[in-house]
């Protein structure tokens, strides 16, 4: 395996008894794919393999990832030879649980897997990759070159990454290598349906209300109607009782408006305004931005948190720099 970028993180796995995989707080389609494909797959190799996800899951989620760890006591850790970090650029974000950390993993069998730029972890053995559009094709990658077998089920988990992170192979991340790897997933058994019906045409009706109050009451455009931003405040929350794990997709209804060039979704947390970001053209890239507030993400689609008072703050400071960089380029 030494021609592929992998074989260092391939020789751990292969030669592992018992792995935990762990992905990023708050976990996306992503996250959950990449993580449950690899428990799969390991599984079917006779690898045994648990998943460590603290948190309840999204909604749209919870009937197609089941089963995992919602916690794990640091002296169980032993039970394990091999740690496995998916779709997690930061120990910040690294979903460890409540009872261990990053620098606990550091010092035992670590590997990584990410397509995150600028990626933190210092694994051991890590193939990093912020050309590929999601972890999950990165793993479907993985698995293929390895020619071992696979199931239908672990298929439909990394499908559903790869279609979540590439907006349903709409985003500029979408290459020719995402759609073949989604075709081999296809080919594998990945059940689009199932997918298509659970994440993408699965929304309650007060979720519609919301999204819906949310563009009526809170939407703004500026910047010549290049830059479209809304705040998500704790009383529309309340009204239609929104869970932000929810909220997955949900700047994609700013991105979408007719000329807007860049949009921003915020809201409120215990630790400051959390800050998402958008944009749908390469010359508008806003990940600097989002660095410049301690965040990070990729070119087109990051977030930072602003500890500051109120959000009047964050809209003054927000407008005025993508104001400069819509009128005088990145």
């Amino acid at each position: 395996m030494s021609e592929f970028p992998f074989s260092a993180v391939a020789a751990k796995v292969m030669a592992a008894k018992k792995a935990l995989i762990l992905t990023h707080l708050r976990p996306d389609g992503d996250a959950l794919g990449s993580t449950f494909g690899m428990a799969e797959f390991l599984r079917k190799q006779n690898i045994a393999a648990d998943v460590l996800m603290p948190g309840a899951l999204p909604r749209r989620y919870q009937r197609l990832f089941i089963g995992a760890l919602p916690d794990l006591a640091a002296e169980k850790l032993d039970e394990y030879d091999l740690f496995i970090a998916l779709d997690c650029a930061n120990g910040a974000r690294l979903g460890c649980g409540s009872d261990f950390t990053l620098d606990d993993l550091l010092t035992r069998n670590f590997v990584c897997i990410d397509h995150h730029g600028g990626n933190s972890l210092n694994a051991p053995a890590a193939w990093i990759s912020p050309g590929h559009a999601s972890t999950c094709q990165m793993v479907m990658e993985f698995i293929d070159a390895l020619r071992l077998p696979f199931t239908a089920a672990g298929a439909t988990f990394l499908l559903t990454g790869m279609m979540t992170d590439t907006g349903c192979f709409c985003f500029s991340n979408t290459k020719g290598d995402t759609l073949r790897s989604a075709a081999l997933a296809l080919d594998r058994g990945a059940d689009l349906e199932l997918i298509s019906n659970q994440v993408f045409f699965n929304k309650p009706l007060s979720q519609l209300k919301f999204e819906s109050e949310l563009v009526e009451k809170q939407l703004r455009v500026v910047c010549g109607g290049k830059f479209a931003y809304a705040c998500i405040t704790d009383e529309l929350l309340a009204k239609y009782d929104f869970d932000l794990r929810e909220d997955e997709g949900l700047i994609d209804i700013l991105r979408g408006l007719e000329n807007v060039v860049i949009a921003m979704l915020v809201h409120h947390r215990q630790d400051g305004w959390r800050v998402s970001l958008r944009s749908k053209d390469s010359r508008y890239p806003v990940v600097d931005v989002a660095r410049q507030f301690g965040g990070g993400g990729h070119a087109l689609a990051a977030g930072c948190t602003i500890d500051v008072a109120d959000f009047a703050e964050i809209e003054r400071e927000m407008t005025a720099i993508f104001d400069r960089i819509l009128t005088e380029g990145a």
